[in-house]
């Protein structure tokens, strides 16, 4: 059976002069009001790199669901204000945006 599980890849860098913190905090109100209310999510992970680039990986059940969400994004006044945090000339260098990924293959411990 094909797995339709999408992986969301959002990488981007930090403003300066924000704490991880005030990023965390921000990214949970995303979760909270917007994220976790949207059609097929599954889960979400912020990683970072290094203190300054980060990137949120987000598991839904299809590609078209990780598409509806893209889309409505810009209307939620959290996802604005954590957008706010983030630098975007250089994440614009860091490959910012949404990319999409589907699992081709799992492997667990």
């Amino acid at each position: 059976m094909a797995e339709t599980i999408t992986v969301e890849w959002a990488p981007f860098v930090k403003a300066a002069g924000v704490d991880i913190a005030k990023l965390i905090a921000a990214a949970d109100k995303v979760n909270t009001e917007f994220l976790s209310k949207q059609k097929g999510f599954l889960r979400r992970e912020l990683v970072k790199k290094n203190e300054n680039e980060f990137a949120d990986i987000l598991h839904r059940q299809s590609l078209a669901d990780a598409k509806s969400a893209s889309e409505k994004i810009s209307d939620c006044a959290a996802a604005g204000a954590y957008f706010k945090l983030m630098d975007g000339e250089k994440s614009a260098v860091a490959g910012a945006g949404f990319s999409y990924f589907q699992i081709v293959k799992k492997w667990a411990p």
